[in-house]
């Protein structure tokens, strides 16, 4: 089928819609979900709600893979975790208030640590253009696999009985409606993944941007709309943990995604098939992480502007920094 660039963009802003609405209803139907079953909003925010919210890029990166396009899958994951970083930043700055690192659990560093961990190794492979496979299964996404599964099962058991510093309200509606929404909402957002996959690789063609800038750019831009959305929600609502948390658990989950589309690519290891800039897209996610989980092992009052240690407006710049970088060497 013949899509010409004003369908594709129409396609891609339609993708984008379903995606902010959904992930909207979503956030609320998560907190009843750990309200009522009483799992914490940091469990729920760093794997429930950063799974449903990682959708979108788990299809694109898949569907990335299937079609040998290995830049576009890695430069979509790198990316969107650059980006969520920056995302978080604003957020912060907006809504999350100057003694927000003050009200995050403890062990909120744990959900930072998991994702410096699996972006930094991802990234490493990348670096080293890893290609082992054996039997004709990638050695370098099932690594990954075993590890996000592993720290997924050490958060688990690190976050349980964490009490909410946030006072919550009794919910208004059942567990049942909640898990309702949530499969709904969930179902939606997977849906507009192919979807914006097909139209951002068609606006790439017709416009000759490169695939790793695209997956660095305009598909991410596109596809962190669900974090942007559940994290802002969630900061609205005052579950502070699950935002901050939604947000690390995200590029965790991008990273075990990267590591099924892996396993999906029929050349081998995708990781041997990446090109500089989707390594720089990869250490710069990693930097973007190591700076905001320093603000929480820190603990301290959040400084607007400083220059001497991590905030937003330096996170932010980075970002920016780190992006043009990408684009020269893409």
């Amino acid at each position: 089928m013949t899509v010409d660039l004003p369908i594709a963009v129409a396609m891609f802003l339609l993708a984008a819609v379903v995606i902010v609405v959904a992930a909207t209803f979503l956030t609320t139907s998560a907190d009843i979900i750990a309200s009522r079953m009483r799992l914490g909003r940091l469990w729920v925010g760093s794997l429930l709600l950063a799974g449903a919210t990682s959708l979108p890029e788990l299809a694109t990166a898949v569907a990335a893979a299937l079609a040998g396009s290995a830049e576009l899958a890695a430069g979509n994951m790198f990316g969107a975790n650059m980006l969520n970083m920056s995302n978080l930043a604003i957020l912060l700055a907006l809504f999350g208030g100057r003694q927000v690192f003050q009200r995050l659990a403890p062990q909120q560093w744990l959900v930072a640590a998991s994702a410096i961990a699996v972006t930094g190794i991802a990234t490493l492979f990348a670096a080293l253009r890893t290609d082992v496979t054996w039997l004709a299964v990638s050695i370098p996404g099932v690594v990954i696999l075993v590890i996000y599964l592993v720290l997924s099962g050490v958060l688990r058991q690190y976050s349980k009985g964490i009490e909410e510093q946030s006072e919550e309200e009794e919910p208004s509606h059942s567990l049942r409606w909640a898990w309702m929404v949530f499969i709904v909402c969930a179902g939606a957002i997977f849906v507009s993944g192919p979807l914006l996959a097909f139209s951002a690789q068609r606006i790439a063609d017709l416009t000759g941007i490169g695939a790793s800038f695209m997956g660095v750019l305009a598909l991410a831009l596109v596809t962190t709309l669900p974090e942007l959305t559940t994290t802002y929600t969630a900061f609205r609502i005052g579950a502070h943990d699950m935002a901050v948390a939604n947000m690390y658990g995200t590029n965790s989950f991008n990273i075990a995604a990267l590591a099924v589309a892996d396993l999906s690519f029929s050349g081998g290891s995708l990781f041997g098939s990446v090109d500089i800039s989707t390594v720089c897209a990869g250490l710069i996610a990693t930097l973007l992480m190591s700076l905001g989980m320093l603000q929480i092992l820190r603990r301290r009052p959040m400084k607007l502007f400083s220059l001497t240690e991590p905030s937003p407006p330096l996170i932010v710049g980075l970002y920016v920094l780190g992006l043009s970088v990408v684009f020269q060497l893409a």
